[in-house]
């Protein structure tokens, strides 16, 4: 299913396996996960949801090895926070990520874009020449695919920063599609979309699940939330809750809550991530980040 390059990280288990062993993360005096521990098994879908400082996008950036941790994280076995520099690139190939800031290029077309998905693969030539020029014809034809099944069919040439908030996190999207990673990371996907966008951002995402892909979703909707076959809950920066939606009930619902299901704010528990200083990135609700 993989290229021979992400089957090489590891063969057994497989290497889209997550594995969350007693993680902890301090910001100061801010204890902003703690002692966290589950597992997502190949292909496994996943909510995750919580209040606005629960440890949500604290948690996912663990994952990536964007910040230090206390404990284990392993990706088809391998600890992720003990890796090399080529282990680390390795393995964030597996993982695409959609998050609270869009990193896209805003100078560049749609499709150069969502033609980075492919990053991983090209190598350093091929990744200047898709700048430069664009992708080459076969990476040209996923990239359509890829705009029209997020519903951007012809805007392939259409400068970024040209489009809307809608438009270019369904970009985000594409360039997912374009990966096709082991292991998705959304951080609040449809924060700022309308029910048609979710809804055709979630098939995409879902389609991705279906081909194998494991499918881990931070949501303030509950609702929403129901709908994948696990949920987990974090409040204060540990789990409160690991179980199906069928079993999670109003009670538990007002404990992860506080007694307050009205009030889900945008998740504040650590600072922006930074933009490098060579690229200019787009800065929304959400986004894709290709490493």
């Amino acid at each position: 299913m993989w290229t021979n390059r992400r089957e090489s990280l590891t063969s057994s288990p497989p290497n889209n396996r997550l594995e969350i062993k007693r993680v902890s993360v301090a910001f100061g005096r801010n204890l902003a996960l703690d002692d966290v521990s589950f597992v997502i098994e190949a292909g496994e879908r996943v909510a995750v949801i919580g209040t606005s400082g629960a440890g949500k996008s604290t948690l996912f950036r663990a994952i990536t090895r964007d910040i230090g941790v206390s404990g284990e994280v392993r990706l088809g076995g391998k600890e992720i926070h003990s890796l090399s520099k080529r282990g680390l690139r390795e393995a964030r190939g597996l993982i695409g990520r959609i998050h609270q800031s869009y990193n896209l290029v805003p100078q560049l077309p749609a499709g150069v874009n969502a033609a980075l998905g492919d990053v991983g693969e090209m190598g350093k030539t091929r990744t200047l020449r898709t700048f430069l020029i664009g992708p080459e014809a076969a990476l040209a034809k996923r990239v359509e695919a890829a705009m029209e099944r997020v519903g951007l069919a012809g805007m392939s040439a259409t400068k970024t920063a040209n489009l809307s908030g809608g438009q270019q996190q369904r970009v985000a999207v594409a360039r997912l599609l374009v990966q096709k990673p082991g292991l998705i990371l959304a951080d609040e996907p449809f924060a700022a979309v309308d029910p048609v966008t979710t809804e055709r951002v979630l098939d995409a995402l879902l389609e991705l699940n279906g081909g194998g892909a494991s499918l881990l979703v931070s949501l303030h909707d509950v609702e929403l939330a129901k709908r994948f076959p696990r949920v987990v809950a974090l409040k204060e920066g540990r789990v409160a809750y690991d179980g199906s939606p069928e079993s999670l009930s109003k009670e538990k619902l007002n404990d992860i809550y506080d007694g307050d299901m009205e009030t889900n704010p945008k998740e504040s528990d650590e600072p922006d991530e930074p933009t490098g200083p060579d690229v200019t990135r787009l800065k929304g609700q959400d986004g894709i980040s290709a490493h």
